[in-house]
Parts: C-alpha cells; sequence; structure tokens
C-alpha cells in the first residue's frame, strides 16, 4: 500500500514546494512573471479536475482514466516542484497501470488533501517571486 506523506513541515518532511524548480521555472520563462502567474493558473485550474478524475475513475473499476490523470497530475507537479504530490500521483499511476486499485481511494484523499497547500505555495510565489 502507498503510504501517503505525513503533513507539509512535519515529521522533518520537505517543504511542499521545491523551490528550486520555481526559480528554474523564472529563467526557462526570461523571467516574464505574467507568464509564469498564467502557468500556475493553468495547474491551479486543471489539478482539481484531474483529482476529481481520479475518484471517478476509482469508484468505476476504470484503471485506464485513472493512470492517465495521475499520470497528468504526477508530471504537472514535478515541473512545479510539488514532489510530495508528484510521488503520490506516481504511486497512483503505478498501481493503476497494474490494474490494482485496491485500497487506493484513500491515497488519492490524501493527495487532494495536500493540494490546497499546493495551491497556496504556488500562489504565493507568483505573488512574491
Amino acid at each position: 500500500m502507498i503510504e501517503p506523506p505525513p503533513p507539509p513541515g512535519e515529521g522533518g518532511s520537505p517543504p511542499v514546494l521545491d523551490r528550486t524548480a520555481m526559480t528554474e521555472l523564472r529563467e526557462m520563462t526570461g523571467g516574464d512573471a505574467a507568464f509564469l502567474a498564467e502557468l500556475v493558473e493553468t495547474f491551479l485550474a486543471e489539478s482539481p479536475v484531474l483529482l476529481d478524475e481520479m475518484r471517478v475513475a476509482v469508484a468505476s473499476g476504470d484503471a485506464v482514466t485513472l493512470r492517465r490523470a495521475a499520470h497528468t497530475l504526477k508530471a504537472n507537479c514535478r515541473t512545479f516542484g510539488a514532489g510530495a504530490l508528484a510521488a503520490l500521483c506516481e504511486g497512483i499511476e503505478i498501481r493503476a497501470a497494474a490494474g490494482d486499485l485496491t485500497d487506493i481511494a484513500p491515497v488519492i484523499e490524501s493527495a487532494t488533501g495536500l493540494y490546497p497547500a499546493v495551491a497556496s505555495a504556488l500562489r504565493a510565489e507568483v505573488v512574491t517571486p
């Protein structure tokens, strides 16, 4: 079973967001704050949809949709340095690819529970570079 990470800042866990990834994104966008804000807003708009897709896929036993949604969210999280959320999504993706949906709903709920902290940290990064 995939174990959810401790809440950010507890038990020596890493911060919810790796600022190095944000620094790299700033460099890749040429310091264009408006473009970076647009990228963050796209992530913030798409992530809840992907989390919902994962919940629906598990409820309907659809491992293919679950794998795709988890893979997409994992990649997006890695882009923004949301390592803990990416790790949860990777575990979900691996299990879905194997067709193992047993006890995966609580992991999705852990990912859903972690998302608000990621969203808050990203919003802070866009406002305060």
